[in-house]
């Protein structure tokens, strides 16, 4: 990999963790933005919804540009947009200028997160592109426990409106970097034709029709809503039901976020011993241990709430790249089309499943466990997919290595 490649891997990291930053560093103040704004607790939480809706839907249009435009244009797009709705979002008087902002920075994010998994799969053949995702799609899932514990010490500290901030001043250094080191030279001659309306369509009808594709989208589709469905519930839980202020959440959640850290880092060392579908299962298992330990968590003692989801989590981590990974691994001359239409499904699907089962009305406990327990269901077709590939001789050394 050339050296210019390499510099440029702490940018793209970058652009990966702009969405789940936007969703979750402003968690710890949603009751004082509920009663700064004068909404309910709903309203305020819709935010989140709104940002993930149009997040997925966004990345559908991302995805073809960066494959016509390059990787760059969509890198410096993406993070100007971020950088406006955050900007716009601090200085918001109403819950209708809020709104807006979170759109901006929803589709701001939805072109950056298109443009790092695509530039990963443009660089680097099978098996070195899914170790990379894997560490990428790490990051996302641990993101949502450690931005919180920033968020609320930048509450304590300077109100609702740091966070935003925050963002905004995460936004201008990415900006910078990906000018700087993302290279601006036009896509491989493949990747070109990749986005003509003809093969568009071709490429849309294969991703949409590969079996792998599917069965690791949708698994990592029901990782993000098991990661949303604790993450979202968490605040509630720790300040509404334990009693705990913004800082002490804050601390709660980041150990839980260290635990998530160390379980990202580990997981592709995990899939080199042990194959990356037996990751994935094996996270699959933690996650529904950790459904099972909700349900038993008594209400005399809310807080005890972090210690299957701890569980649940660790699974949610060890799962979430090393789907990412399997999800485009077929598909390096089209990555940004194949990137978004994924992340699409993973951020509209799995924010629609949360909101979902939230309208169902179960306590804070039960929602998040049947959030966890739907990763049950993909379960045997990777156990069948798994066999399935045990019993038929790797045509590919590449994909053997890779598996």
């Amino acid at each position: 990999m050339p050296v210019s490649h390499r510099s440029a891997l702490p940018v793209v990291f970058g652009l990966v963790i702009l969405s789940p930053l936007a969703i979750d560093v402003y968690l710890p103040s949603l009751p004082e933005m509920v009663a700064v704004f004068g909404v309910d607790e709903a309203a305020m939480q819709f935010t989140v919804s709104l940002f993930m809706m149009v997040m997925g839907i966004g990345q559908l249009i991302a995805g073809p540009l960066s494959d016509h435009y390059g990787r760059r244009f969509s890198a410096l797009l993406g993070t100007a947009l971020y950088l406006v709705g955050s900007l716009l979002a601090s200085i918001s008087a109403d819950m209708e200028g809020l709104y807006l902002a979170r759109v901006l920075q929803a589709l701001g994010a939805a072109s950056c997160s298109v443009t790092a998994f695509a530039w990963v799969r443009d660089h680097f053949d099978a098996h070195e592109s899914g170790k990379w995702i894997s560490y990428m799609g790490g990051m996302i899932g641990c993101v949502p426990t450690l931005a919180p514990f920033l968020g609320g010490i930048l509450a304590v500290l300077w109100g609702w409106t740091s966070s935003f901030l925050f963002m905004a001043l995460v936004g201008t250094l990415i900006f910078i970097g990906s000018l700087i080191l993302i290279e601006p030279g036009k896509l491989k001659e493949d990747s070109v034709q990749a986005s003509s309306q003809n093969n568009l369509k071709a490429n849309i009808r294969e991703i949409l029709t590969n079996r792998q594709f599917l069965l690791y989208s949708l698994t990592g589709t029901l990782t993000m809503a098991g990661i949303l469905g604790y993450a979202t519930n968490a605040p509630m839980v720790a300040m509404n039901l334990g009693g705990l202020g913004e800082f002490g959440f804050a601390l709660l959640f980041g150990f839980v976020g260290i635990v998530q850290l160390l379980a990202s880092i580990s997981a592709p060392h995990i899939a080199s011993r042990i194959g990356r579908r037996k990751t994935i299962a094996a996270g699959i298992v933690l996650s529904l241990l950790g459904a099972v330990g909700l349900v038993m968590v008594p209400a005399s003692r809310p807080l005890l709430y972090f210690i299957p989801s701890a569980v649940g989590c660790i699974g949610f981590n060890i799962i979430f790249g090393t789907a990412s990974g399997l999800t485009l691994e077929h598909f390096k001359y089209c990555a940004g089309l194949a990137a978004s239409i994924d992340g699409c499904v993973r951020m509209s699907g799995g924010g629609l499943l949360v909101a979902l089962i939230k309208m169902l009305g179960f306590s804070l406990f039960t929602t998040a466990a049947i959030t966890f327990v739907l990763l049950g269901l993909p379960l045997f077709w990777i156990l069948s997919d798994m066999q399935k590939r045990n019993s038929v001789q790797p045509v590919s050394s590449e994909f053997q290595k890779a598996a």
